[in-house]
């Protein structure tokens, strides 16, 4: 692979692992903060909500800005909320860090991306983002489990400490090698217009439902994970590898689901994700003994496959349909990546303080039917036929 990409590819991970690399550590950094774990869960939303956002304000704001200098700048920034992150006294001082750090955050993937299609030939550049976007994937394989064995062996806030060291990694690695000069082309309100033309509000709206599904459960993994094998501390963090597994898997799934019909796709994808919530919910109800860690693992990563693919059908749809305005209806879709998380992990934590955690499941499945309630509502052609 070419090195100037390579080094792109660690900017979605810095990005994904500091947004995750806490959720394997609900309980300790509730008892640790002297708060409960639904309010834990809240740190997902506060972050997710301001990277929703700060991305479409600031990519305007700074489109005439270079991109490698905003992107390096960008990490650093990562780099400031997570080692402040790691020394704050109280639970309110750290929900402040990470909405701070979201609104900037955000910024992250789509200024990665936007340097690595400007390094390789048009006919070259799905592959370079599938390149870039490699690191976002890497984030739940590795900095997620890293995070949780590091914050069971050292205490919590070393997992934020692991999660700023990844982010001067990354600013050294792109400040040294990525190319320059790299502007973004300036977008006119027309192109918003187009951009939510036709279905792509409906697909926008299925990408956060996705995520919404999802993160009522993996917003509070950790305890899930506790719940229903009995499994604590670094054993979290290595059942955790499950989630990258399927995160590395639903991408070329998703590939080959972007050639059938969008609402066949979907409507399998969020069957599945539905399935998979369900056996969260099964999973914490009943004790399935030797069985419950690969029970468990098999519906991590069914789970984790079943989003990722989800995206990749979307945003193959989004490419075909919007024109020059595809990079606006990315950056959109992108938001709705973070309110789906954020709220997630919202809902999760009302069904814990008002139900338990193992009602969690049943809700997610409950939101893959609402999603599945708007795919029948699509009407569109298979996606396939507008690849060009």
């Amino acid at each position: 692979m070419n090195p100037r990409i390579l080094s792109l590819v660690f900017a979605p991970f810095a990005f994904g692992t500091s947004a995750f690399v806490f959720i394997g550590l609900i309980d300790p950094m509730a008892e640790g903060l002297g708060v409960g774990v639904p309010l834990i869960g809240q740190l997902q939303m506060v972050f997710a909500i301001a990277c929703g956002f700060g991305g479409p304000f600031l990519a305007r704001l700074l489109s005439g800005v270079d991109r490698k200098r905003l992107l390096v700048g960008v990490l650093a920034s990562m780099v400031a909320m997570n080692f402040a992150s790691a020394l704050a006294p109280d639970f309110a001082t750290l929900a402040g860090l990470r909405f701070m750090g979201g609104f900037f955050a955000a910024l992250t993937i789509p200024l990665a991306t936007t340097i690595g299609v400007n390094m390789v030939p048009e006919g070259r550049r799905a592959d370079a983002i599938a390149a870039v976007m490699a690191g976002y994937t890497l984030a739940f394989l590795l900095g997620m489990p890293l995070g949780t064995i590091l914050g069971d062996a050292f205490g919590w806030r070393a997992a934020f400490w692991f999660a700023g060291g990844v982010a001067i990694l990354a600013a050294l690695l792109i400040a040294l090698v990525a190319p320059g000069n790299v502007k973004a082309p300036q977008l006119s309100g027309a192109n918003f217009k187009t951009a939510l033309s036709g279905e792509n509000p409906k697909l926008m709206a299925l990408t956060m439902l996705g995520f919404v599904a999802t993160f009522v459960t993996v917003g509070y993994i950790g305890p899930v994970i506790t719940q229903t094998t009995g499994l604590t501390g670094a054993a979290i963090g290595g059942v955790q590898i499950a989630t990258g597994i399927g995160s590395l898997i639903g991408v070329p799934v998703g590939a080959l689901f972007a050639r059938l019909a969008v609402r066949t796709a979907l409507f399998i994808l969020f069957m599945l994700a539905g399935l998979t919530q369900v056996a969260f919910a099964l999973g914490m109800h009943f004790d399935f003994g030797g069985l419950s860690v690969p029970f468990l693992i098999v519906t991590m990563a069914l789970g984790s496959a079943a989003l990722f693919a989800t995206t990749t059908v979307v945003q193959a749809r989004l490419a075909a349909t919007s024109g020059a305005a595809v990079t606006i209806a990315f950056a959109l879709n992108s938001s709705m990546v973070y309110f789906g998380q954020g709220m997630g992990a919202t809902l999760g934590g009302g069904v814990i303080a008002a139900i338990g955690l193992s009602a969690t499941g049943v809700a997610g499945a409950g939101v893959a039917v609402l999603a599945l309630a708007l795919v029948f509502a699509l009407r569109v052609q298979p996606a396939a036929q507008h690849i060009r």
